[in-house]
């Protein structure tokens, strides 16, 4: 996920929901990132990655675990901690517009939203894809056409149906329903249309 982001020593990684920390852990570990954040609400999750942390000798100017809703600091309502500065963000929640639209205001030019099969932003279209992991550059590309988008995020190139052919819109959607049906998140796929039908018409 990281070396798909192309994420390296210049580069200050945000994690939106941070969890146990691993990511942050191999963002600095591995990968050498000048500077890693995790925004992570859940108290004892962020006690335990705190310390997971603190166990390898990273200290907090290198990386930290700030205890807060992510929601807050996309508002930009968190004293010291200032999403502009990420030039590289994980988020694998669950999306909607406005969350995309926060996230899109706080990005600058060239920082990288990474995001993989579950969590999807049917707003934009992605710049590199290494199923199950998505790379988006802003500023973000907006698909043209239903099928530009989910072409591009599903990995079906050759029709079920019609040999030797590409899969048509109806497959493609039938495709990454199925999916969703597998994780037990299919009210997402809805979702996904609604917004990418009002992000490229009917087209």
């Amino acid at each position: 996920m990281l070396g798909l982001g192309r994420v390296g020593r210049s580069d200050v990684f945000y994690d939106l929901g941070s969890g146990w920390g691993q990511n942050l852990i191999i963002a600095l570990t591995e990968f050498h990132v000048k500077k890693a954040v995790g925004i992570e609400k859940d108290r004892e999750r962020h006690q335990i990655s705190t310390e997971r942390l603190e166990k390898r000798g990273i200290a907090p100017s290198q990386g930290i675990v700030i205890r807060e809703d992510f929601e807050r600091v996309l508002a930009r309502r968190v004293k010291g901690v200032d999403l502009s500065e990420a030039t590289a963000v994980f988020y694998g929640l669950s999306t909607d517009g406005i969350l995309f639209r926060k996230i899109q205001r706080c990005l600058g030019t060239g920082a990288r939203l990474i995001y993989y099969y579950n969590c999807l932003f049917p707003e934009i279209l992605p710049d590199q894809v290494q199923f199950p992991f998505y790379v988006s550059v802003a500023p973000f590309r907006r698909p043209k056409s239903q099928y530009e988008w989910l072409s591009a995020i599903v990995p079906k190139k050759r029709s079920s149906i019609a040999r030797g052919k590409r899969p048509g819109l109806e497959e493609l959607w039938d495709e990454l329903s199925h999916d969703y049906d597998v994780h037990r998140i299919r009210e997402r796929i809805w979702n996904y249309e609604k917004r990418l039908k009002k992000t490229v018409g009917s087209s």
